[in-house]
């Protein structure tokens, strides 16, 4: 795992804090109009997906959209040049990648053992289906911020975890905590910020170089 406490503090100037605040902004217009996430997907992913697209890079516009052959719905499909982005099902040889969104990572439910569930496995028989079913061969997980300094979070995603070699995760914001208003309050990121609680990790623009690349 990268050593992200040597990596230079998040500032406010700096894009990926830009973003921490527009999916707070997002997330408290949802709250008023309920469409919204009907219609762009949840505030992370309509945040970076809007990011990314300043890059000129072809993009699925539509939340839960799928794959034909498959009924899994995912957040994000990097497009091949000329397929038409506004689409809701999009043919195989239409997608270069599929990208999973997280604004953090989660514990899932309680299995019948008592353990929750690893969200890293689950995404691993996620995309194990969706390369037999959909053919996809190009994998993302993309985490707006974690808890990485001082004691890593136990269920962050990491690409040994989830154990496929053509999935990469971008962490793109590391924090010291998990603030006690929540990460959709602005207040909470702020704060964090002025106690220079959060670093920048570089994985912002590593994404885009691969994502480029493909």
């Amino acid at each position: 795992m990268p050593n992200y406490s040597k990596q230079p503090l998040l500032t406010a100037t700096d894009e990926e804090c830009m973003m921490l605040i527009e999916v707070c902004d997002e997330f408290q217009k949802q709250k008023t109009d309920k469409t919204a996430l009907e219609k762009s997907g949840s505030p992370t992913e309509i945040v970076i997906r809007n990011h990314l697209l300043k890059r000129k890079l072809n993009l699925s516009l539509r939340p839960n959209v799928t794959i034909q052959g498959s009924k899994i719905e995912n957040d994000l499909l990097v497009l091949k040049s000329g397929a038409d982005p506004n689409q809701q099902t999009f043919p195989p040889d239409n997608v270069k990648m599929v990208i999973e969104v997280w604004n953090n990572a989660v514990g899932g439910k309680t299995l019948a053992n008592g353990k929750r569930e690893d969200p890293n496995k689950v995404l691993h028989f996620k995309f194990n289906e969706l390369e037999a079913t959909a053919k996809v061969k190009n994998f993302a997980v993309i985490v707006l911020s974690e808890t990485l300094l001082k004691t890593p979070y136990k269920w962050r995603f990491k690409e040994e975890a989830i154990g496929k070699e053509n999935c990469k995760v971008f962490t793109l914001v590391a924090r010291q905590l998990y603030p006690p208003g929540g990460l959709y309050i602005k207040s909470s990121i702020e704060e964090m910020l002025q106690n220079k609680q959060m670093k920048k990790t570089g994985e912002f623009q590593q994404l885009i170089n691969y994502l480029k690349c493909l």
